[in-house]
Parts: structure tokens; sequence; C-alpha cells
């Protein structure tokens, strides 16, 4: 495996939290072990439901969201993030969220709206290239959010409040 690609070059210590959204527990073991050898803190979560009350209590750099998603489903999801919150008046979560797929067709135009999807990994996933692509738009949206806090900075900032 090649070595972790640099996120922000003036601190390579920093380490993105990788929400991974899915009911799939082969697809969902396969990405939080190949994510973490990839340098990348790992979360996973079954359920959209469980992602929402997630996002009550913390954020994530990326979320990386299985298409087949079960119950809530992954095109709710994405448009349940994107609601604005009553108290804060922010979207519950404005992080890049990267979508995976087994094929193209099964991606509904509502599920790629770039305003909310970053991304499309096809299969085969290959951890390697899904590593370089989440490194990538980590730093693109970084790069235009530059005052928002790491998700584990937050989270630490949250607890010792």
């Amino acid at each position: 495996m090649t070595d972790r690609p640099n996120v922000r070059s003036s601190d390579t210590s920093r380490r993105p939290h990788v929400l991974i959204v899915s009911d799939d527990t082969g697809l969902s073991g396969f990405l939080n072990d190949g994510l973490v050898m990839a340098g990348c803190w790992a979360s996973v979560v079954a359920s959209g439901l469980q992602v929402l009350e997630v996002f009550r209590l913390r954020t994530f750099d990326l979320a990386v969201i299985d298409v087949t998603l079960g119950g809530l489903g992954a095109s709710e999801l994405i448009r349940r993030l994107d609601l604005v919150d009553d108290e804060t008046g922010l979207p519950r979560s404005d992080i890049p969220l990267l979508l995976i797929a087994e094929r193209a067709s099964e991606i509904s135009a509502a599920d790629v709206d770039p305003a909310s999807v970053e991304g499309i990994v096809l299969a085969p996933i290959e951890i390697e290239d899904l590593a370089m692509t989440i490194y990538a738009t980590v730093r693109e949206w970084r790069l235009a959010h530059p005052d928002r806090p790491w998700s584990d900075e937050a989270a630490q900032a949250r607890s010792t409040a």
C-alpha cells in the first residue's frame, strides 16, 4: 500500500475521520479495515436513522454511503442531512459525501445532486483508490472551510466544554 497522502502539507498528523454508512457487514468491514490501514479514522453505522442521531452528537470529515442502504435509504439520508437544523439554522451536516455502488444504474439522479454528493465510487472497490479519493476530497473541503475544526477536534472541544 502507498504512503498516506498529505491532507494538509502544514500538518501531516491529521487523519480524516470517515463515517461508513452501510448495512452490508461485509462491505462495511472491508471499508473499515482498509481505510484504517490507509491512515484514516473510521466509524461504521448501519442505519440511516442512526446516522441522523450520531450527527446530533458529533461530526466527521467525510461520509461514505452505500447506495443500497436499507430502511431510510441513501437518498432520504442525504436529503435529511441537507435539511436545516431549527436550533442552529445550518444544515445537519455539510461534510463531503461519497456514494458507493456496485453499478451506476443503482444511483438515481436525486442521489447525485452535486451540492450534496462529492463523488461516486463503483465496484470493484480498490482501497488505495478510495483512500486517494477520500484524501483529495477532504483536502479540497478543508481548503474551502479553513476555519472549521477537524471532526475529532470538534468532538474533543465539546467533551471538555
